[in-house]
């Protein structure tokens, strides 16, 4: 009687190794983009399983059985299986751990995944009959709760977290008093309301939709709008029309966490009856796995999330739409280093489905793929709405007047006048904090970190000085520790000391700040923008958080302060981050009936990025700095790959870099990649890690690629690499 062998499995495990591990089956009928429960040396390790054989170079008796088969209700298909196989090709990265890297923190664990349940509620026969006087009149929360579910038969997760943010200790109260009941729902949908009225196109929009929704098949679209010309519109407009069909689906790529909740609301509120779900990392870990549940098994029609979403499972996936495409969150900083919109290309094109790149000011590389017929180019050139116009930008030349505590008369004059007129105004700065730095006035010592090749900031409220590269605090010094002078002083600006100048300045007006500090907890992003829209503030004081995505009407005044940093930094992107942003945030001005202004303080008020600026023209400035980039031989004329290096000691860091060198020019055999001397970068030392860097430039990614796929293995195997922890990083964006 013939026995059948037990069927081999080939496992990827999250593990620094690029190579695939050989189980036994074990009888329990394991399937491709399953996950399985391995002994990995003397621990258990979730796997999944890559692809099933019956032969394997280890010898059939020293393989061990899996230890179970994870009861998945949908396997990881082959599309994204095939999308991380090139991803860990492209980006020279171990296939197992790009693989597991994807999934929600839930399926990576060896404990059973279970997904959030969200639930209704509703009152009890006897909480509607003991009425809202049985509440006290201090549970505030608790009276509102009870009104609301008075009018409404129930009410879910979402609607009551709309009335308040702190719903949930109340509805425990009530739920315990046995005043309310509550019934689990699938939470595909919000309970946010649908709009009866759709704005009308105007014919630049009009003629976008239908250039893109009348193409099939794999097709680059770069929807290229100045600020307000209504890209989202357009957005709505192809998802009614592609996911008319039934079996379609489409993702939606933002760059960062606070673009998410504006942007669900408006879809959900335009398209309510397409099942909709977020994915970024704000959400809790029960929640994130039950929306990429909803997203694989294809009951959610759109997932609108950040650049991991790339990978998200999608069987009928449609479409892929990347907004601000330009933006750097798009490109991930350790672990495998992929940048979301090349890989969102990728998947296109294996799927064949129309992918569209928008931005107000597209990177280089988009816009040059455009010139190039690479992909369709369409602009949007008017704003959405008909009143409003482009606001006004001015310069004004800091150099030849006296600033009150870094604010140019100008300028305050400008907000005197909004607060007269009822206008809220903006303040913009790039920085945190009550002052950068803290400074001894008899021998400029200047605080550092003590782990970092940075400077200590400053904020005074609390009393402490922190990094903000590795987070290291410490407390305020009371003297000079290089020469004991006890007049420390904090000197720049930030946002906290803007606050408190405006504050003594406008003592009437309503100030808040928004950045990292002031906006830690969950809601708070969103309770900013609903106490803006609804006229509670004056002037806010800003970091990047508030330079793009957000539509304040009332909002009529941008001052841009502390830009001529970037205008001759040594990094050649530094000036093309710049325009982007002073665009994204001008273009917060004025995009209702009301004019808008901006107001930019600089030393250099003659700079060619001001002039394109002012005239709001990103072609003519783009075409400039394309050609800059193409005297210099910089990227999007060339190619690059940066071997990045730490260590405890940087004699172990060079000592590995120089022999990634020579083994790199070993294998570069027909000269056709630039091979550069190792460096130490801008950021010498880091979390207390001593740093080095090495650049491999190519005029072709197939040649550039070619030596990285033989260069790599030789560096995983390199005896001082051991000493180092070390990261390819094919197309970096920081040097």
């Amino acid at each position: 009687m013939h026995i059948a062998k037990p069927r081999i499995l080939k496992v990827a495990l999250d593990v620094p190794l690029d190579t695939l591990f050989d189980y036994l089956d074990g009888g329990f009928e394991a399937e491709i983009g399953q996950r399985v429960i391995v002994s990995f040396g003397r621990r258990k390790q979730v796997g999944m399983v890559a692809a099933i054989t019956d032969e394997s170079e280890v010898p059939r008796h020293k393989l061990k059985p899996i230890l179970q088969a994870c009861k998945d209700e949908f396997p990881l298909d082959a599309e994204v299986f095939r999308l991380l196989r090139f991803c860990s090709d492209y980006y020279q990265y171990p296939f197992g751990q790009a693989l597991l890297s994807v999934l929600p923190a839930r399926l990576r664990q060896s404990d059973p995944a279970t997904a959030r349940v969200q639930y209704s509620y509703s009152l009890t026969a006897q909480g509607r009959e003991v009425g809202i006087e049985a509440i006290p009149a201090r549970a505030v929360m608790q009276r509102r709760l009870y009104a609301a579910l008075v009018e409404n038969p129930s009410l879910d997760e979402a609607s009551l977290a709309g009335l308040s943010t702190g719903w949930k200790k109340a509805i425990r109260t009530m739920l315990e008093t046995g005043w309310v009941e509550a019934r689990a729902i699938p939470a595909v949908m919000s309970g946010i309301q649908a709009i009866s009225h759709e704005p009308a196109l105007n014919p630049d929009q009009a003629e976008a939709l239908q250039a893109i929704t009348a193409v099939q098949g794999y097709q680059p679209w770069l929807l290229h709008g100045i600020t307000g010309s209504g890209k989202t519109e357009v957005y709505i407009r192809m998802l009614q029309a592609l996911l008319a069909e039934p079996d379609t689906q489409a993702l939606v790529l933002v760059p960062e966490i606070n673009l998410t909740p504006q942007l669900e609301a408006r879809f959900r509120s335009r398209l309510p009856n397409l099942p909709l779900v977020s994915l970024h990392s704000n959400l809790g870990e029960s929640e994130r796995l039950q929306n990429w549940r909803l997203a694989q098994s294809g009951q959610a029609c759109i997932v609108i999330g950040t650049r991991l979403s790339i990978f998200t499972p999608m069987p009928k996936l449609r479409i892929v739409i990347v907004d601000e495409e330009h933006d750097a969150s798009y490109k991930q900083q350790d672990s495998m280093r992929y940048h979301a919109r090349d890989v969102a290309l990728v998947r296109a094109r294996h799927l064949n489905i129309p992918v569209v790149l928008g931005s107000a000011t597209p990177s280089l590389e988009t816009w040059q793929n455009a010139l190039t017929n690479r992909y369709k180019l369409i602009s949007l050139h008017a704003r959405a709405v008909s009143e409003s116009r482009l606001p006004d930008v001015r310069c004004i030349d800091v150099s030849r007047i006296t600033l009150e505590e870094g604010l140019a008369p100008q300028l305050l004059e400008a907000i005197r006048e909004r607060l007269q007129r009822r206008e809220q105004s903006l303040l913009f700065i790039n920085r945190r904090g009550y002052a950068p730095v803290l400074l001894c006035s008899a021998c400029h010592w200047i605080a550092p970190c003590t782990r970092c090749s940075a400077r200590l900031v400053v904020h005074l409220r609390r009393r402490r000085m922190s990094c903000h590269h590795c987070g290291h605090e410490g407390r305020m010094l009371q003297q000079c520790p290089s020469c004991g002078n006890a007049d420390l002083r904090p000197t720049g600006h930030g946002t906290q000391r803007l606050e408190d100048t405006l504050t003594r300045l406008f003592p009437g007006a309503r100030i808040l700040r928004v950045d990292r500090d002031s906006m830690r907890s969950k809601d708070a992003l969103t309770d900013m923008m609903n106490a803006v829209n609804a006229g509670e503030v004056d002037i806010l004081v800003g970091t990047q958080m508030l330079a793009k995505g957000h539509d304040f009407p009332n909002l009529t005044l941008v001052g841009v302060l502390d830009t001529d940093s970037a205008l001759f930094s040594p990094d050649f992107r530094a000036s093309e981050r710049l325009f982007a942003q002073l665009m994204q945030v001008a273009g917060r001005a004025g995009r209702a009936e009301k004019p808008g202004e901006v107001l930019i303080q600089t030393t250099f008020p003659e700079h060619s990025l001001f002039h394109a600026l002012r005239e709001q023209d990103y072609p003519a400035y783009a075409d400039a700095l394309l050609k800059e980039r193409q005297q210099t031989d910089f990227p999007p004329y060339s190619y690059m790959a940066l071997l990045k290096a730490e260590a405890n000691y940087f004699n172990q860091v060079e000592r590995f870099l120089g022999e990634a060198a020579e083994l790199a020019r070993e294998l570069n055999t027909a000269n056709r990649v630039m091979i550069y001397d190792p460096i130490r970068p801008q950021m010498e030392r880091l979390k207390g890690m001593e740093r080095g860097q090495l650049l491999l430039q190519a005029n072709s990614r197939q040649h550039l690629q070619q030596l990285l796929r033989n260069w790599t293995p030789l560096l995983r195997t390199s005896a001082s690499g051991a000493k180092v922890r070390w990261a390819v990083d094919v197309d970096p964006l920081e040097f």
